[in-house]
């Protein structure tokens, strides 16, 4: 029994010199460069990983609850700001819904706000904004639907604006706009101190029970870009207080046989659809749309992923090009870094896949990263 016990000890001592010789490295935190409009976060399962484009490298990982479908970007406060679900039982029990903070720096959780327990588990950009550059917003979907505002200058939970009828939440000026199910966009006020000043919607332009409109939205320079599940983009801005709405462009046009102004004849492909997490990009400067397409279906492959990406020229109205993915690859979504000479983003099954959104050509795969949502910084 003695020699059992000196045994044991003498293996305890052992252990804690071998862990004694780690102590600097576990206790360190790395740091993470500060990023850049082409760094990208790519939510999958329960991380997010901060991917510098750039370099094609991971640059750090976000533990995040499997409840977190997305996250927003603070960059200029250091803030990596995201939401989630914790049960009590991992997957069920008693729930609390929190906001999650990190620091971009060392890419590691300092803080959380805990808000009502009602945050929607939808994953893309539109279930969490940063409005007034003072509040979080989490969309919550019980099914009844409405906002929390976390105050990022307090870190505490401000107030619950009603959204009824209306999803998501595209930051502009002092409020932010969602896209409702009257056929028409919402423009709500924000107050400094978290509470709503004023709502106006525009005219309705889509018809849900004809042609419905995806509730993902892609940022322009003065408004958000919309996209119909048949291929329909317009754009929706504030001028003097009213939300306006533009007329439509279709990205896929019945074939008429007749020449672009290039001279050159479209080839007949009306029967593919756009489709995805994230179908389509914008780019304003660049002037570029790129949309996310598979063959076959109707209205309700509004998310089946695409093995195509078909890429327009928006100063002249044409497709520039159609880019094939490789065989059995297929895309989720497709981002455009912000910068004004933008690299275009594909999110595969096989990677993320980093592209010259001007000539198609394939510069890069981060094949380590898996996931089905972007975040820009």
């Amino acid at each position: 029994m003695l020699q059992r016990t000196l045994w044991s000890l003498a293996l305890l001592l052992s252990c804690g010199a071998v862990n004694a010789q780690w102590d600097t490295i576990v206790g360190d935190v790395r740091t993470v460069e500060e990023p850049d409009v082409r760094w990208v976060a790519v939510r999958g399962g329960s991380s997010a990983y901060l991917v510098d484009t750039d370099e094609g490298v991971v640059k750090g990982t976000l533990p995040l609850s499997r409840f977190s479908p997305t996250l927003v970007s603070h960059a200029s406060e250091g803030r990596i700001y995201s939401y989630g679900s914790f049960y009590t039982r991992d997957t069920y029990g008693e729930r609390t819904d929190v906001v999650l903070i990190f620091d971009i720096e060392t890419a590691s959780p300092i803080g959380e706000v805990e808000i009502p327990a009602r945050a929607a588990g939808i994953g893309h950009a539109g279930m969490i904004s940063i409005i007034n550059d003072s509040f979080v917003g989490v969309f919550n979907l019980t099914p009844a639907q409405s906002v929390s505002l976390v105050d990022i200058r307090t870190n505490a939970f401000a107030n619950e604006i009603s959204l009824a009828g209306c999803s998501s939440m595209y930051p502009i000026e002092a409020g932010f706009m969602s896209i409702c199910g009257d056929g028409t966009v919402q423009y709500i006020e924000v107050s400094n101190a978290g509470q709503e000043v004023s709502r106006v919607r525009s005219e309705p332009f889509f018809d849900l029970a004809v042609d419905p409109v995806y509730d993902y939205a892609s940022p322009a320079s003065d408004g958000w870009m919309i996209m119909s599940f048949d291929g329909y983009l317009r754009k929706a801005y504030l001028d003097g207080g009213e939300v306006v709405v533009t007329e439509s462009f279709n990205i896929n046009p019945e074939n008429d046989g007749e020449a672009d102004i290039n001279g050159v004849v479209r080839e007949p492909d009306d029967n593919w659809r756009i489709g995805g997490r994230q179908p389509f990009a914008y780019h304003d400067e660049a002037a570029l749309l790129a949309t996310v397409m598979h063959q076959g279906g109707g209205q309700e492959t509004f998310e089946k992923a695409g093995t195509e990406i078909w890429a327009f020229n928006m100063k002249t109205g044409n497709r520039g090009y159609r880019l094939k993915l490789d065989e059995g690859e297929t895309a989720s979504a497709v981002m455009f870094t912000p910068d004004a000479e933008p690299l275009m983003l594909i999110q595969t099954n096989e990677g993320l896949r980093v592209h010259d959104p001007v000539t198609g050509r394939h510069l890069r795969t981060v094949s380590s990263v898996s996931g089905s949502i972007f975040n820009l910084f």
